[in-house]
């Protein structure tokens, strides 16, 4: 997806505060008004880092030059803590002032107890996701079944993906925080729901099993709501986002056909083509998504770089004094 073929989505969000970064200077006060004087820099940094099978963390440590820890806590600091979601991630970092974790910037505004950090000097918001100037992102993507468990089930699946794409869609994907591309001959759903008579079968009883990654989580629910209201049938959905790594497993892995299998599935990273090979035509870009390093909102430091990021996650900076004095 070309980020120049991107238009600004809705409400940015701004983040930021005052700079600081390694060699620069922290601001004298905090987000809620602490004096930086009452934060204590001969802390040593606690790290929290996402499970193993999570597209944020894939997307996190690719961008900041530690592929070897995507799977794999051993190149990683002794004593971080792995959590499950975004969610935990960011009560984690809420409840420990001397916290450094990163999420989905879609979910940032979600809790005011934490802030995100400018990234190589540019605030994570959408504007500058769009613009290419702030670099840390990944996609958002969907994998559906190669073989669908029935028919009448694979073609409302068909048909939520062609909702996705609409302009209606893509609106809802915009106010959930993902960043979509528009194009001239976007559809209306009225202008191609012809194409899926199955949403006007009125005899439709059908449950949709979907899930993934927590970061698509709020999106793929929202849609999912937005397009039982377009069904005449009865249409609805079984939801079980635990992480990427759920997404081709359950959909076409080796749990395709278990009592857990999913009819569509997201991940918040692209799928693997030597471990996860999708057939063909059965996957697709949702949006795009940018992940934030995120600290305590009692925290002074305000701006890190991929580079300090890398040393705070290796250990080779362990104290915030590194950082801030």
């Amino acid at each position: 997806m070309k980020k120049t073929n991107l238009i600004k989505a809705g409400l940015l969000i701004a983040l930021g505060g005052a700079l600081v970064a390694c060699g620069g200077t922290a601001s004298s006060e905090t987000s809620t008004g602490s004096s930086a004087s009452e934060f204590d820099t001969s802390k040593t940094i606690k790290t929290y880092t996402r499970d193993r099978t999570s597209g944020t963390r894939d997307g996190f440590f690719t961008g900041i030059g530690l592929e070897d820890a995507k799977t794999d806590n051993t190149p990683l600091v002794d004593g971080v803590v792995e959590v499950s979601s975004n969610g935990d991630m960011m009560t984690k970092v809420a409840n420990d002032e001397y916290g450094i974790g990163y999420i989905s910037l879609s979910t940032l505004s979600e809790n005011d107890q934490i802030k995100g950090l400018k990234y190589d000097g540019v605030v994570p918001n959408e504007e500058n996701v769009l613009s290419g100037d702030y670099e840390l992102t990944r996609n958002f993507n969907y994998i559906k079944r190669a073989t669908p468990r029935d028919e009448i089930r694979g073609e409302l699946v068909d048909a939520y993906i062609a909702f996705m794409g609409t302009t209606e869609g893509k609106a809802i994907i915009e106010q959930e925080g993902g960043i979509v591309e528009y194009k001239s001959d976007d559809p209306t759903w009225e202008s191609i729901s012809s194409e899926y008579p199955v949403v006007s079968d009125s005899t439709v009883n059908v449950t949709i099993s979907y899930g993934g990654s927590t970061s698509v989580k709020n999106t793929a629910i929202a849609l999912a709501k937005a397009f039982q209201k377009l069904c005449a049938g009865t249409v609805s959905f079984s939801e079980n986002f635990q992480g990427s790594g759920d997404a081709y497993k359950f959909t076409q892995g080796t749990e395709k056909d278990s009592t857990s299998a999913m009819d569509i599935a997201f991940a918040s990273r692209d799928f693997k083509a030597d471990s996860e090979p999708a057939a063909a035509n059965t996957t697709g870009t949702l949006a795009i998504d940018a992940i934030v390093a995120i600290v305590n909102a009692k925290n002074p430091y305000a701006e890190t770089t991929a580079k300090t990021l890398h040393d705070i996650y290796t250990g080779v900076i362990t104290s915030w004094s590194e950082v801030l004095d």
